[in-house]
C-alpha cells in the first residue's frame, strides 16, 4: 500500500497478515494430508536364509507381525511390548478384534532359541496356531 509521508516521498508497507494466515492454512493442509507409514525395516534383523523359503502375499489386514531381535526384544507391529507384555497384547487383541488370521515371526539368527519358543507358546497358549516364520531366500 502506498503512502505519501509529509515530505513527498513515498513509503510501501506489505500487509503480512494475509500471507501469515495462507502460510498457516498451507502447513495446516500439508500436515493433515501427509500420512506417515512406519519402515517395516526399522529394525536391524539379520534373517536366517532357508533355500526352500516360500514368498507369500499378505492378503489380510488381520495379520501381526512380530520381531525378535538379536538382544530378544520383542515388538508385535512396531510396537516393543517385551516378552513379558506379549501376553496381555495378545490377549487384548484377541479380545477387540479376534484371532489375528496369521503371525508373521521374523527372528534375528543371534536370538535366543528359547525366546523364540515362549513367543510361539504365547501364540498357542491363545489359540492363534498361523505362525509364519519368515526368512530369507537362499540363492
Amino acid at each position: 500500500m502506498r503512502r505519501r509521508s509529509g515530505n513527498g516521498t513515498e513509503d510501501f508497507k506489505i500487509e503480512l497478515t494475509s500471507l501469515v494466515d495462507i502460510m498457516f492454512l498451507l502447513i495446516l493442509f500439508l500436515v493433515l494430508t501427509t500420512t506417515f507409514t512406519v519402515n517395516q525395516g526399522m529394525f536391524k534383523v539379520s534373517l536366517p536364509s532357508a533355500v526352500t523359503s516360500v514368498s507369500k502375499p499378505v492378503q489380510d489386514h488381520k495379520v501381526l507381525t512380530i520381531v525378535v531381535t538379536h538382544d530378544n526384544s520383542v515388538y508385535v507391529n512396531n510396537t516393543n511390548v517385551g516378552l513379558e507384555g506379549l501376553l496381555s497384547f495378545i490377549s487384548t487383541y484377541v479380545e477387540q478384534y479376534g484371532t489375528p488370521t496369521a503371525v508373521h515371526l521374523k527372528a534375528d539368527q543371534k536370538a535366543e532359541y528359547g525366546t523364540i519358543i515362549k513367543v510361539m507358546d504365547v501364540l498357542r497358549s491363545k489359540k492363534v496356531l498361523n505362525i509364519d516364520l519368515i526368512v530369507k531366500k537362499l540363492q
